[in-house]
């Protein structure tokens, strides 16, 4: 989060998306006021594309269906078809049957003439597939263009018969035939009984003119194709049946669909099928039979009662808008990229500039005064450059002559300073040489008084000796300090080290009460050290320890691999002695400090000091951690030869 906060704190961020927002948000606004009037158009001309397609198709089949029924009126007007028709059928009523008809004299010419007028009947209103006469006594089919149908008897004649009582001309709706098996619109008028000689007719109904429609070749082509119906779109003809709705064509998501496919209207989604089959007209969006959101324009058809759906599925309707929203998406990608690029170049040009000063601010005060800025324009930035070059020049112009006085100065104080670190370096050394001195000047002024007291001078000549030897032990402690020294490196076992130097305090813990616990990694690497300083700084640390814990306690050495710097070895020392003050480890590593200043206690305060030196010379480190009255834990951090 601080990351994102300091990227927007740069002038170059921000220049950048002020950029942006200033040409972009006025480019955003056009193109979405530009999309949804584009949009909108778009919608509208599908709309009256879809209103247009269902209002033509409506007009056509009313068209249609009209002219079939003016059709079939002309051809009940026609007396002579009329008279011969009923020639015909009080002919066939005198034979049992209409081959016996056909092959007598005056049967067959009649029955051929009337055929003859039927097919060319059938040439001239080319929309019936098929026109027959029926015996309205009976339904048999005595003449017709469909010969295998002759003779057949139907069985829903009555139904004919009754409808041509109320008016001449009638129709029946789309149905399966069950005369040639096809799905028809059946266009029928009667066949009154009309004199052959003055062609009147009477009210006497003795037979029944079928004109049948095949659907698929006269509805279905009507309806089928439009403009622009793509690869979704058709035109489905559906009529109410009780609580059901038929559909009457063969659809094109469906094929085979004309009659057989039913769907309830209770349960069925396809609602402008179910308005326009019940009278309502209008445009929609919807789904259809298949599920599908469609954009439906639906009809009512009066003349039969159909409903008349015009529909598209909604995606490819309204492509052009989706192909739009990514056109505009597109524009508006495009011209943020051009922005950005834009915005970039021009906010490096003022920026680069800056960034070249803090560049120069932070070389300057680094102390290279030498660094200058390329002055490449005359305008503001330009001028803050060469501004900025002249204050580097005055600059070292001053830190010369400062760095000269400085020096001079630096060499008041090294002197002095030298001065008074021999100073101290010399009493300390004094302090520390002149208590052995005062004993040993003791020790000889007895001797010197009582030279036959043998017993006194073997004692005294033992005690001359320790303190010569103190005197030796603190010279040569300072010698180690002062002046460098040579470490003989090779590669080594940190736990032999160990194990050999803790030989060197054992005799020490037992009259301490103090219990060593050893905890040494088996696989560790080795370390490339002197061993011999190795072991005394071991062995330091540790008496120091033993000497932390006059009443007993627990020496705790530990070995193991560095978590914190990987191809290093560590080595942890704990006890669990009375603790560091805080103030005291403060100087716990300085030359001449000492803790031991109680009565019978000797300490020069120089063994950390040479450990601390013999580990840093091995590229290593030594920490202390310790708390008072709970112990100290020195942890040597060593460099292992695999890590080199």
């Amino acid at each position: 989060m601080n990351y994102y906060r300091n990227i927007f704190k740069s002038i170059k961020i921000q220049l950048i998306c002020s950029i942006c927002i200033l040409t972009t948000v006025p480019l955003l606004f056009v193109c979405v006021v530009e999309y949804y009037s584009s949009k909108g158009a778009i919608e509208q001309r599908v709309i009256e594309q879809l209103t247009s397609i269902a209002d033509l198709k409506k007009n056509e089949l009313n068209s249609w269906l009209e002219e079939r029924l003016i059709d079939t009126s002309v051809i009940a007007r026609n007396k002579i078809l009329a008279a011969a028709a009923t020639s015909l059928l009080q002919q066939r009523r005198r034979y049992e049957t209409i081959d016996q008809l056909r092959k007598s004299e005056a049967g067959k010419i009649n029955y051929e003439r009337i055929l003859e007028n039927l097919h060319l009947l059938k040439q001239f209103y080319k929309h019936y597939n098929v026109i027959s006469i029926i015996d309205a006594a009976n339904g048999e089919v005595v003449i017709s263009t469909y010969p295998e149908i002759v003779g057949k008897t139907l069985s829903s004649f009555d139904s004919y018969i009754d409808t041509l009582e109320e008016k001449d001309v009638a129709v029946k709706d789309i149905y399966t035939s069950e005369l040639i098996g096809q799905n028809c619109i059946t266009y029928f008028c009667p066949v009154c009984m009309t004199d052959s000689l003055t062609l009147e007719s009477s009210d006497i109904i003795i037979g029944v003119i079928l004109l049948d429609v095949n659907v698929k070749n006269s509805i279905e082509p009507v309806i089928r194709n439009w403009p622009g119906m793509g690869d979704t779109g058709e035109t489905l003809l559906v009529r109410r049946e009780g609580d059901n709705i038929v559909y009457l064509n063969d659809l094109r998501h469906k094929p085979e669909a004309a009659l057989k496919f039913v769907s309830s209207i209770s349960s069925a989604g396809d609602i402008p099928s179910i308005l326009s089959s019940g009278g309502e007209e209008g445009i929609k969006e919807s789904v259809d039979y298949r599920g599908v959101p469609v954009l439906s324009a639906y009809r009512h058809i009066p003349v039969l009662n159909w409903g008349l759906v015009a529909k598209q599925d909604l995606a490819e309707a309204f492509a052009p808008v989706e192909k739009l929203k990514n056109r505009v998406i597109l524009l508006i990608f495009v011209c943020i990229l051009i922005v950005s690029a834009i915005g970039i170049s021009l906010t490096s040009r003022i920026t680069q500039p800056i960034l070249q000063l803090v560049q120069g601010a932070k070389a300057i005060a680094s102390g290279n005064l030498d660094h200058r800025i390329p002055v490449v324009s005359e305008n503001e930035v330009g001028l803050l450059a060469r501004e900025f070059n002249h204050m580097a020049m005055k600059l070292k112009e001053s830190y010369s002559n400062l760095e000269q006085k400085v020096e001079e100065r630096t060499a008041q104080l090294l002197r002095a300073e030298r001065l008074a670190a021999v100073g101290e370096l010399a009493a300390e050394v004094a302090h520390e040489i002149n208590n052995p001195l005062g004993g040993l000047q003791n020790f000889a002024s007895m001797l010197e008084s009582e030279p036959e007291n043998v017993r006194q001078t073997k004692k005294y000549a033992t005690l001359m000796l320790d303190g010569l030897k103190r005197v030796e032990m603190i010279v040569k402690r300072l010698l180690t300090f002062s002046r460098p020294y040579t470490l003989h490196l090779s590669e080594n076992d940190t736990n032999a080290i160990i194990n050999s130097s803790l030989e060197f305090i054992e005799h020490k813990t037992e009259p301490c009460q103090v219990s060593i616990h050893k905890d040494l990694h088996p696989s560790l690497p080795p370390v490339l050290v002197d061993a011999d300083h190795l072991s005394m700084v071991f062995i330091n640390i540790m008496v120091n320890a033993l000497e932390s814990m006059p009443g007993g306690g627990d020496l705790t050495i530990k070995t193991d691999t560095c978590k914190r710097h990987e191809g290093c070895v560590t080595v942890n020392i704990r006890d669990t002695g009375c603790g560091i003050p805080p103030e005291i480890m403060k100087k716990i590593f300085e030359p001449f400090f000492s803790t031991k200043n109680k009565e019978g206690e000797k300490g020069l305060g120089m063994g950390l000091v040479i450990s601390k030196r013999i580990i840093e010379d091995h590229h290593g480190a030594i920490s202390i951690e310790s708390k008072i009255g709970k112990g100290t834990t020195f942890t040597i951090c060593l460099p292992s030869c695999a890590g080199k």
